[in-house]
């Protein structure tokens, strides 16, 4: 599991190599959108890959939250 940096204010999440997506939690599951496509390496395009990142992103921004609720 990788590093993101978590932006609350914004809803966003940056991975460590600078891909953001702008998360929102439907149904206890958190759904993203890539805000800067382009940046994404080609080998990680495929829909799994992406499912993943966006899944890990979750964790991370759930996380966040978390702490800002103690």
């Amino acid at each position: 599991m990788s590093t993101w940096k978590i932006n609350l204010k914004e809803q966003t999440a940056t991975s460590i190599n600078g891909i953001t997506f702008k998360l929102t939690e439907k149904n206890g599951e958190f759904e993203g959108v890539c805000l800067n496509p382009k940046d994404i390496p080609p080998d990680d395009l495929d829909d799994v890959t992406l499912g993943r990142m966006i899944e890990e992103a979750g964790i991370w921004y759930r996380r966040e939250l978390k702490k800002l609720k103690r």
